[in-house]
């Protein structure tokens, strides 16, 4: 890896000979040691990753850095991370448990002077324990902003061997280039006691790519029923008296059905259109209504589909029994990239890191499916069908989304003004953060382990691929979905989606904690219930909390079972109910709703 380094700091132009010199850097390591810096950016303010830098599989895809280097800076939700020239003591560093502000290691948008809250931690991958070499990762649990610039600060309060950090390598930086002196004066101004490494980089808006589409993407004039059940024509789960499956014409961008072909400002072209799944569910209650059913648009979870929450007798996420009980038409579609049908390609990617955007690609071509969804229900023909007519009330259309759907719905939402309600259950944000961290992962990171051996090479490619999740990621988005009526709702322990980072987009939203809650997450407000949202509300399975380092936590249930109880049910229902929509309720009595008081 180190001699990958070294020759990388020189960029080749279109005849391969060399163009432009990269300085190594704070650690004279090369330009991906520290991850991300100043380093990578050009003198036009964009990134300029160099062709072939960073890791891929032998003989495997290459990383296309133009879909990287159109930006004017790294991810709001940047993950650093360095490979130090000595072992560091992790016992020094401001962990997952000490998010916050002054610490050994610090970050600080040097715009305007203020600290970033933030963790740092040792790389626990076991291989990278066993070596002995083990990255320092770097996690703002704060969106940053966009234009400014950050820097990541290392003290000597960050201890090796029992004794304070000290490395010729930042002295030999600061007297080889005036940029890091300058550097540590800022820090040194800031109230930084001492600075034994750091390294700063822009911050870029990553949202061009998904924005572009929602400008674009139009109202579906086409859909299609291929299958209609009823209750008197086929067996349908209890509770459930009609289910439609088919598809709608909508705006396409992919190519061949996997990835984007963009212009120089990382914006995908259009390419026609294609059809994108349609399921519509009526429950009985809403049999006989006359103009007064809502309409839910729901997002179903990761690797799924919607028919494996609206189509199983035993109604394993409550999804059929909330609907009945609301008298709901549920209106969906599939996330493209993550459905049930996507498994196998996701494991391709896995195996070839620089396959990785077509699953992001897809993913944001599902966002769009979902904006023409949602306006095929508030402003296109679905309603009126003759299958569905004078069932509906288009002015009570709202969002339910769980778990992927909970995140890629309010990426969705975001980028649309005709849902003012939304119920977002157990999502979270900053992927590259979640994905080591999620009991979904393992499968996922042994294909990975088998293409990138080495674990700092590994932790790179993380932190890139927040680059290419940034279009689909909510913390992109928070001024947009900040004050919107929404009601968050968190599983306490959750082992798909860590907590972190659902309450780093409640942090940076300044959406506030319903109280009673069970734990008081940093810098949070806090709001007592019942209140008007929008609010995040949190339930506790107590099936314990996953260890406090970057490994897949075990699987304890704790993302799916809060969403069976009365009182998780109870409160969805009333912040949904006519008349009174946008209110955050409390049905657990005096305490924290958990598995000893699941609500009544």
């Amino acid at each position: 890896m180190t001699l990958l380094l070294l020759l990388a700091c020189v960029e080749t132009d279109d005849t391969g000979k060399p163009a432009t010199v990269v300085d190594p850097g704070a650690l004279a390591a090369g330009p991906l040691n520290p991850f991300p810096s100043m380093e990578l950016v050009g003198s036009d303010g964009k990134l300029a990753i160099p062709d072939g830098l960073l890791p891929q599989v032998p003989d495997g895809t290459a990383m296309d850095v133009r879909r990287l280097n159109w930006r004017d800076g790294f991810s709001r939700v940047q993950t650093s991370v360095a490979m130090l020239p000595v072992a560091i003591d992790s016992d020094s560093l401001p962990g997952p448990s000490a998010i916050g502000i002054g610490g050994s290691v610090r970050m600080f948008d040097l715009d305007t002077g203020v600290e970033i809250p933030m963790f740092a931690e040792l790389d626990a991958h076991p291989e990278a324990i066993e070596s002995g070499a083990r990255a320092l990762i770097v996690r703002p649990m704060l969106a940053m902003t966009p234009g400014h610039r950050v820097a990541v600060v290392v003290t000597a309060a960050v201890t090796s061997g029992g004794a304070p950090l000290a490395l010729e390598e930042w002295q030999d930086a600061k007297a080889a280039d005036p940029h890091y002196a300058d550097l540590e004066e800022s820090l040194l101004g800031l109230g930084v006691p001492t600075v034994a490494l750091a390294w700063d980089f822009p911050v870029g808006d990553g949202t061009a790519v998904v924005r572009s589409l929602a400008a674009t993407v139009t109202t579906p004039t086409a859909y299609t029923f291929d299958r209609v059940t009823d209750a008197t024509t086929g067996f349908l789960p209890p509770r459930v008296w009609k289910k439609i499956e088919g598809s709608y014409t909508t705006d396409n961008w992919l190519v061949d059905d996997l990835v984007f072909d963009v212009d120089d400002s990382g914006v995908p072209l259009a390419k026609g259109t294609a059809e994108a799944t349609l399921y519509v569910h009526v429950p009985e209650s809403a049999q006989h209504a006359v103009g007064t059913a809502p309409v839910l648009v729901f997002g179903h979870g990761i690797l799924s589909n919607p028919g494996n929450y609206l189509d199983e007798d035993d109604d394993p996420s409550a999804v059929v029994e909330l609907a009945d009980r609301l008298g709901a038409i549920v209106v969906a579609t599939t996330w493209r990239g993550l459905t049930s049908e996507d498994q196998v390609d996701t494991v391709l990617m896995a195996s070839d890191f620089g396959r990785f955007p077509e699953l992001t690609d897809r993913l944001a071509q599902a966002v769009a499916n979902n904006l023409a969804l949602i306006r095929l229900v508030a402003d296109g023909p679905l309603l009126d069908d003759p299958e569905l007519a004078g069932l509906a009330d288009r002015s009570r259309i709202y969002w339910y989304g769980i778990s992927l759907g909970s995140i890629e719905g309010a990426v969705t939402l975001a980028n649309q003004d005709r849902i003012e309600h939304a119920v977002l259950h157990v999502g979270g944000s900053a992927w590259s953060t979640m994905l080591e961290r999620s009991s979904d992962w393992p499968t996922f990171e042994l294909l990975v382990e088998r293409g990138i051996l080495d674990p700092f090479d590994r932790q790179l490619l993380y932190a890139t691929s927040q680059l290419l999740w940034d279009p689909v990621d909510p913390a992109s988005y928070v001024e947009d979905l900040a004050g919107r009526s929404f009601l968050w709702q968190e599983s306490i322990g959750d082992d798909q989606v860590p907590n972190l980072t659902t309450e780093l987009l409640m942090r940076s939203v300044g959406v506030p904690l319903g109280s009673p809650g069970v734990t008081t997450p940093y810098d949070l407000g806090a709001v007592a219930l019942p209140a008007v949202g929008p609010a995040f509300t949190q339930f506790d399975s107590l099936r314990g909390a996953p260890a406090d380092t970057n490994r897949p936590s075990e699987v304890t249930g704790a993302h799916g079972t809060p969403r069976l109880w009365e009182g998780t049910k109870l409160q969805t229902l009333a912040f949904f109910a006519e008349g009174a929509e946008g209110t955050v309720t409390h049905f657990c009595g005096g305490g924290p709703c958990t598995a000893d008081n699941q609500g009544e």
